[in-house]
């Protein structure tokens, strides 16, 4: 739930309970009224007929049977019923019209009033003429009409307060937008940072609080973009220091170390001879020391190769990657190798872009046969055309090993295999979970670098 929404909720949750207790307050009230007001209409019509009519020597004489006192024409007092009952019981006459007032209030008002509201007790006034009793007026309160008065006025006050919740809502809504845009450019800042756009920065906040924290983000984003090009750079040239101290290497090897071992196999098989003749009891051991120098040869041979990489220069990208992935299987014959690649259409590329191909290629299998655990690897290859300003060799690399958390996805081989991609300007995507394998899809694009 999003901050805005939850503040709205909050501030119309207040607005209900303050709504509540005044509607409460208002009832309370109302239903005071209500009886102050019947209780003075009871008291008066009570006293105007034991005094003003019952007493009254007109009415001692009277002699219509059927309504002695025209009790229709008191129809406008309006909160008492006054009904006059023969001695039988029967209903002679009554100021209520039969006819329902347009203002009456629905029933449930009118229970919910009458629950809260003490009992009305009717009052009886015995009928007496000429000595006889002719039966009983009844003065019985009826609040309808206060009910009606009520329910209009809730009407009126309920269609105010939806007008009045509309437009306090649309405040609420106008004002929190203006107050929470910041944050929001601030939460967009912070999204982009954590996927590695450095160039984002918060544009000028108007509040002063948030202002301040714009610009210290934007200087720590800065910071941090110059920090990564500073680590860049050195990273850059830590690999081409490893790349320089490969062919020193390599050249020492080959110069030294080789040309020793060259000597040493010479030397053994002019001692083969020379023991074949004259010496036969030092043959096994000069048999030992010739196969030895020739087993010495070759490792340095696929030494020199893996540190010269002058495979590449002889067999091309592809073949030397085949190469580089059959040596691999061959050291690691338990694990289950599939590859697939697809460069005979590349053209001729740069040295740099090369080397950095086998050496992530490479790099991607070091860290397999380290840390992976696996039983399969597929490793796919391809050249993708797709116009001449986007071509790109495509490596997919995925294994079914024991795979990692992100927060260890970067660790020294992927952070190699990162810097290369940085340098070669390609884009990298990792995906690992914990027992489910990691898959790598990797782009070197040719456009920026052969050109």
């Amino acid at each position: 739930m999003s901050l805005k929404l939850r503040i709205t909720i909050i501030i119309n949750l207040l607005l209900l309970l303050i709504l509540a207790v005044s509607s409460s307050l208002t009832i309370q009230d109302a239903r005071r009224n209500v009886q102050a007001e019947i209780h003075s209409s009871e008291k008066l019509a009570f006293y105007l007929f034991e005094i003003g009519v019952l007493k009254n020597p007109k009415y001692q004489t009277i002699e219509n049977e059927f309504k002695p006192f025209n009790l229709q024409n008191l129809v406008h007092m309006r909160h008492i019923k006054i009904e006059f009952f023969n001695v039988e019981g029967k209903l002679l006459d009554s100021n209520i019209s039969e006819i329902k007032t347009v203002n009456q209030a629905p029933d449930w008002l009118v229970s919910f009033l009458s629950s809260i509201s003490d009992p009305w007790q009717p009052k009886r006034l015995p009928v007496v003429i000429l000595g006889d009793y002719k039966g009983d007026i009844v003065i019985s309160p009826d609040p309808s009409y206060e009910y009606g008065e009520i329910w209009n006025q809730l009407k009126d006050t309920l269609q105010l307060i939806g007008i009045f919740f509309i437009l306090i809502n649309a405040l609420i809504v106008w004002i929190l937008s203006n107050a929470l845009n910041p944050i929001e450019h601030i939460l967009f800042s912070l999204n982009q940072l954590e996927e590695g756009n450095l160039k984002t920065r918060i544009p000028h906040l108007k509040t002063k609080e948030l202002s301040v924290i714009g610009q210290k983000f934007n200087r720590m984003v800065k910071t941090l973009e110059e920090t990564i090009v500073k680590n860049h750079k050195l990273s850059q040239q830590l690999i081409s220091l490893q790349e320089a101290e490969r062919k020193k290497l390599a050249r020492d090897l080959h110069d030294e170390f080789g040309q020793s071992l060259t000597a040493i196999h010479a030397d053994a098989a002019a001692l083969k001879i020379l023991a074949n003749k004259e010496y036969p009891k030092i043959k096994p051991s000069v048999d030992a020391i010739s196969n030895l120098s020739k087993y010495l040869m070759e490792l340095v041979s696929g030494m020199l190769g893996r540190l010269k990489l002058g495979v590449l220069n002889e067999l091309g990208l592809e073949e030397g990657l085949i190469d580089l992935i059959k040596t691999w299987q061959l050291r690691h014959p338990k694990i289950k190798l599939q590859y697939d690649l697809k460069l005979k259409s590349l053209p001729k590329l740069n040295e740099a872009l090369s080397v950095a191909t086998y050496r992530i290629v490479q790099e991607c299998l070091t860290n397999i046969s380290r840390h992976a655990k696996a039983k399969h690897v597929s490793i796919l290859i391809h050249y993708q055309f797709k116009n001449k300003s986007n071509r790109f060799i495509d490596i997919n690399i995925h294994d079914d090993g024991i795979g990692f958390s992100k927060s260890h996805r970067d660790g020294f081989g992927l952070l190699g295999i990162k810097e290369r991609i940085y340098e070669m300007h390609g884009k990298m995507n990792v995906v690992s979970k914990p027992k489910l394998g990691t898959r790598l899809t990797i782009q070197l694009p040719l456009q920026k670098i052969n050109e």
